[in-house]
């Protein structure tokens, strides 16, 4: 019988340059996603680790201008990862721009549109400053108590 975290559909695309997917034993839940900028002289990095206690990943870094390809890329595999709710840990990110904000809605919108759910953990306070500028384009953002 096949592990419930594999991926039975067509094999998904190759993250872009910059991105890197590594799945052990060809299971969702431990793809891990390390991401580090490709430009010269940048220490930017951005690395997306699985949760080993529920479907979905641990989020690391900080999302801004220089890491931008890479959180769409990290987000990317996060939305793959299969269930019914899908959990994003941010505690251990230390900013979110405007833009990454948005990506985290259009994540969410992908998993919405599969009829699941994307749960936000543990938000940074530039994610909860955000969401208070700008409710009405974050309120499909569903954050954990």
């Amino acid at each position: 019988m096949p592990s419930p975290h594999r991926h039975d559909g067509p094999v998904p695309p190759v993250p872009p340059v910059g991105a890197q997917a590594l799945y052990d034993d060809g299971t969702w839940a431990d793809a891990v996603v390390r991401c580090a900028n490709a430009a010269a002289g940048s220490a930017a990095t951005l690395t997306a680790r699985p949760l080993r206690d529920r479907p979905g990943a641990l989020l690391c870094g900080s999302c801004d201008l220089d890491t931008r390809p890479l959180l769409r890329a990290a987000l990317g595999v996060v939305t793959r990862i299969p269930g019914p709710v899908v959990h994003l840990d941010l505690s251990a990110v230390a900013f979110l721009d405007p833009a990454a904000v948005a990506a985290l809605v259009q994540a969410n919108a992908t998993v919405t549109g599969q009829g699941r759910r994307l749960l936000l953990h543990h938000p940074p306070y530039s994610l909860r400053k955000l969401v208070e500028m700008f409710p009405d384009e974050c309120a499909a953002l569903e954050v954990a108590a």
